[in-house]
């Protein structure tokens, strides 16, 4: 007994001892085990065994292997055997997860656009400030678009972030040396613009120059230059000079927002001023404000009614896009505006002291308080809410971007829009986040597409190249009059079946239904031709004669050799509803703005200034489809070739 179980416990421990060895060397006992089972029904001297090189053939392992492996396992390991089919799985597989994931993580709000980010080349610079003007201490800091403008206590002007066709961050040589000669006293951005004024209230300006919004206007030089330069203002395409006699005066594109018509009630008595698109927020100087530009926006909007009637004395104040705030004298802060924008109630934070100063951007207010703490609140599109932490005197904000500086170090910090990976489109929006979410939208599309494609191909060429006669004929006549029918012709005809104003998961639906049930025909054919070929083998004649149904011989035994046919059509049909789905919404029938898809980010492909100027709209959504297609593709033909590894032999 204890011999018996002594010798169990041998023989177990071998055999876990051969399985681990196994399984941490990723090598087999199968060829051992049939050396050793060839070596007992041989022997040793027996004429099989008398060529030593035999044994040894690499081809021959080969085969033992695969007699014994299942036939998934041996695709499987010819698969990864495979060098172009492994990197076509490793790029699909990279893709799917960036896509998928990505568009999971990443914020995305398809309605939001930005008139003042339009067609932004891809970069990340926009906050990368000259180490030069932190080391000579920063006198004033103004934010444009992409770019801002920066005045040192040495006198010296910086411009950084991302250029545009304006050239806004090359300062013009007659510019330049005017400057070199003399005091700059100030220094403003636009949206594209930027204009400084020296201590001899001269204004230089350079950008877009589209309404003179870079020139001092003529009318109002005399005066500009008797009265002296205060402070100086820039909005869209607008400039503004704040005189020391309290006046304003306004140049550039103003007749929309009639800001160059300053009432009586604000002349001689303006003490600062903030900007935006079309409008201006004064503060006067007995402390009360006024708001300049297009009556009834939404920056006028619940304005609390101490600052109607003045019994609040101001002494700051910001605008947004949207919005309005104002801090009076003891520090505290006035919000209002439209509830959406998440400025005023209770999106405000509390404050640990009493508040200097205020500074607004495109969707978020910014506040310094007497202790130097900042604050930032509003709607976050790109981490303008990540203020740092410390302690400042000055705090800048203007459209995306906000500055904070240390007087006492002169340590500059920033938070905010840094730029777009690949650019921006013609409505302000990020590519790259678009990309994202478009891939999901595509790729499924696409995969339910071809699901469906597959189907009704392989189901109906089947059917047609089995069954034969009467069957094939009325199958086959049924595919020859769906494929004749133009594609995109029958596409757009079908579209009339949308009632008007249908939702986008209608729309989507019925590309996805009428890509698949008008794109099978090809397969169905290519099915059909090869099971004319596979019904009259013998393995098939054998299978009828044991008795064995039509439709297991069909699943059984005709689908495994035709597999490689159908998943190599399945990948070129992947790749080709990606194109279709690219097509579709190219004419107005698939995926509809504002949702994405690669498809009709495509459709900015459409003129000559995109193809050869905004070339980063339709590079990367084209880029995006191609690598989809080309691993798609690798795939497909590695998959065949370890299905069948003597297809291409033949």
């Amino acid at each position: 007994m204890n011999k018996t179980l002594n010798k169990s416990i041998k023989s177990y421990a071998k055999f876990l001892k051969s399985y681990f060895i196994r399984g941490f060397t990723f090598k087999s006992d199968m060829d051992n085990e049939a050396k050793v089972t060839d070596d007992r029904i041989y022997g040793e001297n027996d004429v099989l065994n008398l060529d030593p090189g035999m044994n040894n053939n690499p081809e021959n392992d080969n085969l033992k292997e695969e007699a014994i492996l299942s036939p998934g396992k041996v695709a499987t390991r010819n698969f990864f055997r495979n060098p172009l089919g492994v990197i076509g799985l490793i790029m699909f597989v990279s893709i799917i997860l960036i896509v998928f994931v990505g568009s999971a993580i990443l914020p995305f709000n398809q309605y939001y656009s930005q008139g003042n980010l339009t067609n932004v080349a891809p970069g990340g610079a926009y906050m990368n400030f000259p180490k030069e003007m932190e080391k000579e201490g920063t006198s004033r800091i103004s934010i444009g678009n992409t770019f801002s403008v920066g005045l040192s206590k040495e006198n010296n002007v910086y411009v950084w972030g991302s250029d545009n066709s304006d050239k806004v961050l090359t300062i013009p040589e007659k510019v330049q040396e005017a400057l070199d000669n003399k005091k700059v006293t100030d220094v403003a951005a636009g949206d594209r613009h930027i204009i400084v004024a020296t201590d001899d209230n001269q204004i230089y300006g350079w950008g877009n120059n589209s309404f003179q919004q870079t020139q001092m206007p003529a009318m109002q030089e005399s005066q500009i230059k008797q009265e002296g330069i205060a402070k100086l203002g820039a909005g869209v395409q607008y400039s503004v000079v704040l005189t020391k006699n309290k006046n304003l005066v306004v140049w550039g594109s103003t007749l929309a927002s009639r800001l160059n018509l300053i009432p009586s009630t604000v002349q001689g008595k303006v003490e600062d001023f903030d900007t935006s698109a079309i409008n201006m927020l004064v503060r006067k100087t007995d402390g009360s404000i006024e708001l300049l530009g297009v009556r009834g926006a939404e920056n006028d909007t619940n304005m609390p009614e101490e600052l109607k009637d003045g019994s609040v004395k101001v002494a700051d104040v910001a605008l947004t896009s949207n919005s309005a705030a104002a801090i009076d004298e003891d520090g505290k802060l006035y919000v209002w505006g439209p509830s959406r924008s998440k400025l005023s109630g209770d999106n405000i934070p509390k404050f640990s002291a009493p508040l200097v100063k205020i500074e607004g951007g495109d969707t978020t207010l910014t506040a310094l308080d007497k202790e130097g703490n900042i604050y930032t609140w509003g709607v976050d599109n790109y981490g303008e809410l990540k203020s740092p932490e410390g302690k400042f005197n000055q705090i800048y904000a203007s459209y995306f971007n906000q500055y904070a500086v240390n007087d006492e170090d002169s340590k500059i910090e920033t938070w905010g829009l840094n730029g777009f990976r690949f650019g921006s489109d013609d409505q302000g929006r990020d590519i790259f986040t678009r990309l994202i979410h478009g891939g999901r939208m595509t790729m499924i599309i696409s995969l339910i597409s071809t699901i469906i494609q597959v189907v009704l191909g392989v189901l109906i060429g089947m059917i047609a190249g089995f069954a034969g006669g009467r069957v094939d004929n009325v199958l086959m006549r049924i595919t020859e009059i769906i494929s004749s029918f133009p594609f995109y012709p029958m596409l757009i005809s079908l579209s009339a079946l949308l009632p008007p104003g249908a939702s986008q998961t209608k729309r989507i639906t019925m590309v996805m239904v009428l890509l698949g049930l008008l794109g099978w025909t090809s397969l169905a054919r290519l099915v059909r031709g090869q099971i004319l070929a596979e019904r009259e083998r013998d393995y098939i004649t054998a299978s009828r004669a044991l008795g064995v149904k039509n439709k297991s011989i069909m699943d059984k035994h005709i689908l495994p050799n035709i597999l490689s046919i159908v998943i190599v059509n399945a990948t070129l049909g992947y790749a080709g509803n990606l194109l279709s789905e690219s097509g579709l919404s190219f004419l107005g029938f698939g995926v509809q703005e504002p949702t994405p898809s690669w498809g009709n980010m495509l459709t900015a492909a459409q003129t000559s200034d995109v193809l050869n100027i905004y070339w980063w709209r339709w590079v990367f959504p084209a880029l995006a489809v191609f690598l989809v297609s080309f691993s798609v593709n690798l795939i497909g033909d590695a998959v065949r070739d370890a299905i069948d590894p003597r297809a291409n032999e033949r």
